[in-house]
């Protein structure tokens, strides 16, 4: 028999050991590490907090990641709640300027994680330079972002070419690699920013280091000038004359597969680019790197290096920045650095972390990075965020011939001038735009008068008793009111409504989200309508969608519906065929067209070239000039099933003897048609264009998804500007003034368009 006391000492003891347990954890000291989940993965991130949880047993390292990190980690920021330590690409130099990041010197002096030096000669040379402003440091570098050209060394082997130095043997190698029937170079044309480094390349050996800074912080005429000029021709050459075809239709990954299954000789890349396709990389394939060409004679050293994004970031405001700084310490260490080189076979920014950790594939840019004693580009933040759009722009139009070299420099100088102008001035609006706004503020005037006065009238037919009141309405006691409406209007009105109602108080504010807010009244507003071009091509994108896709969708949807209501032969394949992306999502249908759409290889392609219709070759249907009429068939699929089972079910309702009455009567399917069924479903019918109002005017994820992010100025939506005036430019007032339009046309137009359309009700 069990002693009872023995029993419950051993009870208590447990219960003490838990009690201890949970008390250690509460005095644990938590940071917070939100991280980019880019090509370089999680893995290491974590180990490495592990490994420090090992090392700091009193530290609790809540590390977390995501593709689209950058957008949680604004949200965090507009709310004033830090996190200590992260890596997402923010807008840093505007975080740096107000103080929201923590400067690293006083630690940079300091020993590092081994001891045996200070932890800023722990890095390799030029690698802390990106960040450094008025005298001190803030970011700190990890993974080392090197943008190169990537080359197949088993085919240049067998082909027995040699790597370039010059723009000049650069053209020379990518003619022969013609001659061979192979295209020189892939590229990630959906990611325009690709082309960006190669840009800055030749203007920063055209022009000089002094001059191509000048041009990063905006200098009058740091953009129409011979060098840049010539820069940008270069690159247009090489994009007309040598990338794949299709290439501007292609994502990074698509791009880059081309590249490892041999359909290319070259790609350009940063140093990420093994890492990210670990997995898809055949057998044997030798990876080679080259620096990007130079001009001859240059005026920069030719061992430069462009170099970019990698680097971590410790926010002041946050709990304990001070630990956060103690943890980027542990993790640049040669130690952890070289185990995420290993484990990834990346560059790192830790002088010695390297060796012997990375494959015979990264050991070209190792070399590279060696020789280096400087580098130069353009990292994630950095800038004028207003210019990011313009330059964006004008990269898709020179690789894609859309303009000329000399255009495309004039155009960025005006965009250049025009954010100098708005920095200098910024209450101060130039009038582009009259007869649009004009017509724009007539249209909602005119919807709202009509929205009132139905309302008005529909108030009055009440009061006298002629209103017809729907039968079987059921009346709800108070309490049944507060039981079951009341939740779900306290969450409604708290998530939706007082969010709504505080967006426009925020857009008469300018706010970054960061400094002050500043009442500025209406000038947003006055911005968008009377001088934002971007906002007018958004809106005449948003009507495209609108007007074009139910031309399509409409009459494809009826057809099918009287098709299948008539019981045709094969209906239940359209039921199942048509309905099918409704049930996949809107989201994993566009990823699915994204593969149909692929220039090399795709269904689409092929089934049109199989038809003799060789033009479609290679054809980039996702290139941003092609996006909108790419969209009308995908959404012709992912709209008219649902239209179809809608339209379905109020025929369906309508009384066989109705039709068996016309049959009598002589009336072909035709008359039915019109005289019998449309008249029957008008009002189903009358919420299907409504509901495609709404989407048209709404229209984001499929823009968004289909440009990676990254539209240019033509392919924008309302939707994609708002996101990328709040989280891109920090234009937290203009971009909540353009959500207020958005409310205001979706509302007064819809609400329009509901009573110019409703008929009496059609009894049977």
């Amino acid at each position: 028999m069990l002693d009872p006391m023995r029993w419950y000492w051993q009870i208590g003891l447990v219960a003490a050991l838990f009690a201890g347990d949970v008390c250690a954890q509460q005095q644990r000291t938590r940071i917070e590490v939100p991280l980019f989940e880019g090509g370089a993965g999680l893995e290491f991130y974590d180990y490495v907090s592990r490994a420090y949880e090992e090392e700091r047993p009193d530290v609790e390292v809540d590390f977390y990641g995501d593709p689209r990190i950058v957008d949680k980690v604004r949200v965090r920021i507009l709310e004033g709640s830090f996190p200590e330590v992260s890596n997402a690409g923010l807008n840093y130099w505007s975080l740096i300027r107000n103080g929201e990041i923590r400067p690293l010197d006083d630690f940079l002096d300091g020993p590092n994680w081994e001891g045996d030096r200070t932890w800023r000669e722990s890095f390799m040379p030029g690698s802390l330079d990106r960040y450094e402003y008025e005298g001190k440091t803030y970011g700190i570098p990890l993974f080392y972002s090197v943008y190169a050209v990537w080359y197949n060394k088993n085919m240049f082997a067998e082909h027995g070419w040699q790597t370039p130095r010059t723009w000049h043997e650069f053209f020379a190698l990518c003619e022969l690699i013609r001659e061979a029937d192979i295209w020189p170079l892939a590229f990630q044309g959906r990611y325009p920013g690709y082309i960006g480094s190669v840009i800055d390349n030749a203007y920063y050996h055209l022009a000089g280091p002094e001059r191509y800074y000048e041009q990063k912080e905006l200098a009058p005429g740091s953009f129409d000038n011979p060098e840049f000029v010539e820069a940008l021709r270069l690159v247009q050459r090489t994009g007309q004359d040598y990338f794949q075809p299709g290439a501007l239709g292609m994502s990074h990954t698509e791009s880059q597969l081309e590249f490892f299954l041999g359909h290319t000789a070259m790609v350009f890349c940063g140093s990420w680019l093994k890492s990210e396709m670990l997995g898809k990389i055949p057998d044997g394939f030798r990876l080679g790197a080259f620096n990007f060409p130079i001009t001859e004679p240059t005026k920069a050293d030719p061992n430069a290096i462009n170099s970019g994004s990698g680097y971590f970031f410790v926010f002041k405001n946050s709990g304990n920045p001070e630990i956060g700084v103690d943890f980027l310490r542990f993790m640049t260490s040669r130690e952890m650095a070289g185990t995420f080189a290993e484990m990834r076979d990346i560059l790192v920014a830790v002088d010695g972390a390297m060796e012997g950790r990375t494959t015979e594939d990264m050991q070209d840019l190792v070399e590279m990075a060696q020789r280096a004693t400087t580098s130069y580009g353009t990292a994630p933040g950095e800038g004028f965020p207003e210019m990011d759009q313009p330059l964006n722009d004008v990269r898709f139009k020179i690789v894609n011939g859309e303009i000329t070299p000399a255009q495309a420099a004039k155009k960025l100088e005006s965009a250049a001038a025009a954010v100098r102008n708005r920095g200098a001035n910024p209450d101060r609006i130039t009038v582009r735009h009259v007869w649009k706004p004009a017509l724009l503020l007539g249209l909602l005037g005119l919807a709202m008068a009509f929205w009132l006065y139905t309302t008005f009238r529909q108030w009055r037919e009440k009061q006298a008793g002629e209103a017809t009141r729907p039968s079987g309405k059921v009346r709800l006691s108070w309490l049944g009111v507060i039981l079951f409406v009341g939740p779900a209007a306290i969450f409604y009105t708290l998530f939706v409504i007082v969010p709504s109602l505080k967006s426009f108080v925020w857009s008469s504010m300018r706010w970054d989200g960061l400094t002050d807010m500043t009442f500025v009244g209406l000038l947003h507003f006055q911005r968008l309508l009377f001088e934002s071009d971007e906002f007018w091509i958004a809106l005449s994108n948003n009507l495209f969608i609108m007007f074009m896709i139910p031309l399509c969708v409409l009459p494809l949807s009826l057809f099918l519906a009287v098709c299948i209501s008539r019981e045709v032969i094969g209906a239940k394949i359209f039921r199942i065929a048509f309905f099918f992306p409704n049930i996949l999502g809107g989201v994993a249908a566009t990823l699915l067209w994204m593969h149909l759409y692929n220039p090399q290889g795709g269904p689409v392609n092929t089934v049109l070239v199989a038809l003799g219709l060789e033009g479609f070759a290679g054809f980039a249907w996702l290139a941003q000039d092609n996006l909108y009429w790419a969209l009308v068939p995908m959404s012709i699929w992912g709209a008219a099933g649902f239209n179809m089972i809608l339209f379905l079910a109020a025929m369906e309702s309508i009384p066989s003897s109705v039709y068996e009455a016309a049959d009598i009567d002589g009336a072909s399917p035709w008359r039915q048609f019109w005289s019998i069924t449309i008249p029957l479903i008008w009002e189903v019918l009358s919420i299907s264009i409504v509901f495609m109002v709404i989407g048209g005017m709404k229209a984001f994820e499929v823009i968004w998804l289909l440009t990676n992010q990254t539209p240019t100025t033509d392919n924008h939506v309302i939707g994609t500007r708002m996101v990328q005036a709040m989280f891109a430019e920090f234009k937290v007032g203009e971009a909540t003034a353009i959500a207020v339009l958005l409310f205001l046309m979706v509302f007064f137009g819809t609400t329009a368009t509901l009573r110019a359309m409703k008929r009496e009700a059609v009894e049977f």
